[in-house]
């Protein structure tokens, strides 16, 4: 479904007409959504520009988060997430399957949840309805609405419709989820699938560890794709410093895969400021012949109390092969949470 949508302004206008109500959020969230809720508006608006070809592309954002937890008799029964999002996409070159071209806007649904906790006291959960399929370094890490990704983009996807079961155990955490593998859209003609799962150790420690596997088809815009994964990950923080690895071998569309990806993260004092540097490679073998490319990304993200977030990435190849190219990208992102 396409919705018309011709420009930022109307974002804006969208975001002004609500300013009332985010005055109140904190009476209205609790007349509407009873205790133990909160809920905020989230707008941003995103450059990427293609340094080479010089080509700007905008993205414009405007979403809602809901998070409830439901109780009985002074025991939780779950937790709801609700995420709306409304994207425009203005000048885009390479656009998500699901938009019509580089000019549209469409509704997406970012982590729109409810995760079911009464059964055995959070060691044993079950989970129904869009969420990130637990994979890797993407598990542990929020990373929605920010320029700092890690490793989605190769399994081609990042949250999905389905059901999970999910846990904490006293040594591990874990969950597993059979999902749809079609992304946003919740049908697809061509039966996608995904069987996924991640388990590790503790993700408050100072050094965590896991073990994820993804198997499946992937919808795309001309069909599906066959994914096959098992990857590792790691993470250490030391004092300010933080430490992040991942890698993986598998295949894709039949073909042999190997991924590598590392950052190294300085975070202020008062978490108000983090710097990182990325470091990624990838290398597929088709018909008898490898292919690799390797990249770099350096990036800084500034947020106050007040909801302000200001955020700039720059991303470019160390080297690339024809059918591993990176483009060298440029962005910048400016985004309020109230």
């Amino acid at each position: 479904m396409q919705i018309f949508f011709p420009g930022p302004q109307h974002i804006l206008a969208l975001f002004l007409s609500c300013i009332p109500f985010i005055l109140n959020a904190e009476n209205l969230g609790s007349d509407l959504l009873g205790d133990n809720a909160r809920w905020s508006v989230d707008a941003s608006a995103r450059l990427n520009r293609n340094t080479d070809t010089q080509h700007n592309a905008f993205t414009y954002v405007l979403g809602l988060d809901v998070h409830k937890v439901f109780s009985h008799k002074n025991r939780d029964i779950g937790t709801l997430m609700f995420q709306p999002y409304l994207v425009s996409l203005n000048n885009a070159s390479s656009v998500p399957f699901f938009f019509d071209d580089g000019d549209d806007t469409q509704l997406t649904w970012r982590i729109t949840n409810f995760n079911f906790t009464a059964l055995a006291q959070g060691r044993l959960n079950i989970k129904l309805g869009h969420f990130e399929i637990p994979y890797g370094l993407e598990y542990q890490e929020d990373t929605n609405g920010t320029l700092r990704q890690f490793t989605f983009g190769d399994r081609g996807i990042k949250a999905d419709w389905g059901m999970s079961v999910n846990g904490i155990l006293p040594y591990l955490e874990y969950e597993i989820a059979l999902t749809r593998g079609s992304g946003n859209e919740l049908t697809s003609s061509h039966n996608p699938h995904i069987f996924s799962g991640r388990i590790g150790s503790p993700s408050q420690k100072n050094i965590t560890a896991g073990f994820s596997w993804f198997y499946g088809d992937v919808l795309t815009g001309s069909g599906t794709t066959e994914h096959k994964k098992l990857g590792v990950d790691a993470s250490y923080f030391y004092y300010q410093w933080q430490f992040m690895f991942e890698s993986s071998i598998g295949q894709k569309a039949g073909n042999d895969t190997q991924n590598s990806f590392a950052e190294i993260a300085w975070i202020g004092a008062k978490e108000q400021f983090k710097s990182y540097m990325q470091l990624g490679y990838q290398n597929i073998k088709q018909m008898n012949k490898k292919d690799s490319a390797s990249y770099w990304v350096v990036g800084m993200q500034w947020q106050n109390a007040y909801g302000f977030d200001i955020s700039a990435q720059f991303k470019h190849k160390l080297n690339a092969a024809p059918t591993l190219n990176i483009e060298p990208d440029l962005s910048i992102q400016m985004r309020y949470r109230l």
